[in-house]
């Protein structure tokens, strides 16, 4: 796939999501100074995993990738400084 057949597919699958996908990691991440990075960071895995090959399902392919970044943060968060 092209990169720009990948964008407009991002543009076209991933991007109407915008509204939900904020909503749901507002509810996840309760820091809400970080939802616009946690945001980009789930577009950038989203794009280089689509890159790969296309996901069958985009909105539920978006959301698993949300979820495991809160994961992910979370588990970082718990880790304490020696």
């Amino acid at each position: 796939m092209s990169t720009h057949d990948l964008k407009a597919w991002f543009v076209r699958e991933v991007l109407p999501l915008e509204a939900s996908l904020v909503q749901y990691l507002r509810t996840a991440w309760r820091a809400g100074d970080d939802v616009a990075d946690l945001r980009q960071d789930v577009y950038v895995r989203v794009f280089e995993s689509a890159g790969k090959q296309l996901p069958q399902s985009p909105k539920p392919f978006v959301f698993a990738i949300a979820r495991n970044l809160v994961i992910d943060r979370l588990r970082r968060n718990r880790i304490v400084p020696i």
